[in-house]
């Protein structure tokens, strides 16, 4: 059974309904692949600013780089899970810092 898992000193001081619903689809993607997935940001972090959605907390990081499955199969269940009114992307492929990020997409309230 697949888990998540948070990395230490990510803070999640703020929690909007769509950031429980990423934290859904996470979750719900480690399940359902069998994989273990880390959280590696939330509202920590140096981001685009004090509106930056991580601060708002409506946008997570997912490490990519050492799980067992295909990026591609990760990010494929956590964006249908999510649907239309949210943003998931691959950034940094190739780093040390690879990971999925996903958020409420810009412009869109949830619910």
């Amino acid at each position: 059974m697949g888990v998540l898992h948070v990395k230490d000193g990510v803070l999640f001081t703020k929690i909007a309904p769509g950031g429980f619903r990423i934290l859904s689809a996470i979750d719900d993607t480690a399940q359902k692949l069998n994989v273990d997935l880390t959280i590696t940001s939330a509202c920590d972090g140096v981001h685009s600013g004090p509106n930056d959605p991580h601060h708002r907390g409506e946008a997570y990081d997912v490490r990519t780089h050492d799980i067992d499955v295909t990026k591609a199969a990760v990010l494929f269940s956590i964006r249908g899970i999510l649907g239309d009114a949210f943003f998931a992307f691959l950034e940094d492929e190739g780093t040390d810092n690879e990971h999925i990020h996903a958020q409420v997409k810009k412009g869109t309230t949830f619910p």
